[in-house]
């Protein structure tokens, strides 16, 4: 009897088992296809992402050799290249595209556009015409903006505008540009280090010295 039950419970459920894959079958296997096509798409995506970065960067060593071997025409049909492409190594491109270039304001112009959304970018091209040796009235005029306190620009900013203002034989106003530098929070080393050499080569008023200490707590 008991040989019997056992029978028929088995029977029970193996009849609920078809009875749940008749139902349910076709949803588990639905289930099972979109996961292993979800780690399949997912891997090989992963793939062509790695092998177009280590395209784009073989590209980019490349052109950058081409630089050091003095090959500037080949190097700049290299960038050019490169700089169509999305992502990192498209954007340092432009940058050593507008390098290599006689008159890179065209180029300067077009990072600017291209990277409206991105302040950091956007703003670059004001820093790197301001620093040219052939930079005017314009290219400086540009970056006082950028001088604001609390823009991570000021440093460069007031760095430019400084030794503009010492080559007009404007020590006084550069010297403050200089003190502002280290008043900034985003200020680093190497910019805390050379404005305090210019500092100590230009004539420093005493008001502009005592009006500096008074903003400097450490004082």
């Amino acid at each position: 009897m008991s040989d019997f039950l056992r029978e028929l419970e088995e029977d029970i459920k193996e009849e609920r088992i078809v009875n749940l894959w008749r139902k349910y079958g076709n949803l588990v296997i639905g289930i099972a296809l979109a996961i292993v096509i979800g780690t399949v798409s997912y891997t090989l995506w992963m793939y062509f992402k790695h092998k177009s970065q280590l395209r784009s960067h073989v590209s980019f060593s490349q052109a950058v050799e081409l630089v050091n071997q003095g090959k500037k025409e080949e190097a700049l049909k290299a960038f050019q290249d490169i700089s169509t492409e999305k992502g990192g190594y498209g954007k340092l491109a432009v940058l050593y595209e507008a390098a290599l270039v006689p008159d890179p304001e065209t180029v300067y112009t077009k990072i600017s556009q291209s990277n409206a959304g991105d302040p950091a970018l956007s703003n670059l091209p004001k820093i790197l015409m301001a620093a040219r040796p052939s930079a005017n009235s314009t290219a400086f005029a540009a970056i006082e903006s950028l001088a604001a306190p609390n823009n991570a620009w000021a440093p460069l900013a007031l760095e430019l505008l400084a030794l503009e203002k010492l080559k007009h034989g404007e020590s006084v106003k550069a010297a403050e540009d200089y003190f502002r530098i280290l008043e900034q929070p985003f200020v680093t080393i190497p910019e805390q280090i050379r404005a305090s050499l210019m500092l100590s080569q230009v004539d420093v008023p005493f008001f502009v010295q005592e009006e500096h200490d008074e903003k400097d707590p450490r004082s």
